[in-house]
């Protein structure tokens, strides 16, 4: 009896959909629509995030990244023609940060000057990113040709430099690009390998001052371009004195990472009496961004649900 009951429900509800053909096409796009919003929305989601995460990932799970802030109080002191600012991260800093916590494995000094790079008659703004050959395996930029900076060109105070494939592309356009001499600012630099660039799908880069980078030995860029930058603004003229804009702490495990941060916190805190640094901890970003991103998944999710249920009703 019960069989019969439903076979013949079955039967009703067909006869329903042939009899009705439009609200059932109707219903049924409805649903389509629905379930298909639920799932681009969801994919969009989690498309941004992973990109968001790639980019946090490349800083590096086990890395302690320490920038040099320009204090507020230095912004803003006094309208005076000629000045000194002193202020951000030193080589001393550098130097207790190595001997001081012993699940830090090394350190990589980054100075930044930002000058015009120069070959014939193509010319274009640059960052003169002074380090040492160990930023290449803490900060993943795959290589394209040559070689990277050895301990042999910081020793030297070599005169060779590393572009980006954008700066090469902007620079060298059709010349050979290893070997070739490239002016920056006053001096004259020779090129000796090619890094990647960060372009999205489209071809844009994503970071244009990563994109203008050359790297060059830190040791280089001390004895040629001084710690001293001269900046013009109208009606004055400012000197800063920074020894360094970024240090990189490497630390022996994920474990440390978080408590080895806290640690620089206090020691830096002791020896700066300006807040003229900033401490960037990946790993924390990372978990940040992964909690995020679930959250975001949820509140997409409930969205979506909740339109596919008022749609369906």
């Amino acid at each position: 009896m019960r069989r019969f009951i439903r076979s013949r429900d079955v039967e009703l509800g067909i006869k329903n959909l042939i009899l009705h053909g439009l609200r059932s096409f109707l219903t049924m796009l409805g649903m389509v629509f629905g379930v298909g919003s639920v799932v681009a929305m969801l994919s969009v989601g989690e498309g941004a995030s992973q990109e968001a995460l790639e980019q946090i990932r490349m800083l590096g799970s086990n890395n302690i990244i320490i920038d040099t802030v320009k204090p507020v109080e230095e912004e803003t002191s006094g309208n005076v023609s000629i000045r000194m600012s002193v202020y951000g991260l030193t080589y001393a800093d550098e130097v207790r940060i190595s001997e001081t916590f012993p699940a830090i494995e090394r350190t990589v000094p980054v100075k930044i000057i930002r000058k015009e790079g120069r070959l014939q008659e193509r010319a274009m703004e640059i960052r003169a990113v002074g380090t040492t050959q160990d930023w290449f395996d803490l900060v993943k930029r795959p290589l394209l040709a040559g070689r990277v900076l050895s301990p042999a060109d910081l020793a030297d105070k070599a005169n060779v430099a590393v572009l980006t494939e954008h700066v090469t592309r902007r620079l060298l356009a059709l010349e050979e690009t290893l070997g070739q001499s490239v002016k920056i600012g006053g001096e004259y630099f020779n090129v000796i390998g090619v890094v990647e660039s960060q372009e999205d799908e489209s071809g844009a880069v994503q970071t244009p001052d990563l994109a203008m980078d050359v790297y060059i030995p830190i040791t280089a860029v001390k004895e040629r371009f001084g710690d001293v930058a001269v900046r013009r603004t109208a009606g004055s003229r400012t000197r800063e004195l920074v020894e360094l804009h970024q240090i990189i702490a490497q630390v022996d495990s994920i474990d440390h990472v978080e408590s080895t941060a806290a640690g620089l916190e206090q020691m830096l805190r002791r020896f700066h009496k300006k807040i003229d640094y900033r401490i960037r901890v990946p790993l924390s970003l990372l978990r940040q961004a992964e909690a995020t991103k679930r959250t975001f998944n949820i509140v997409l999710g409930s969205i979506a649900g909740i339109s596919l249920l008022v749609g369906g009703i």
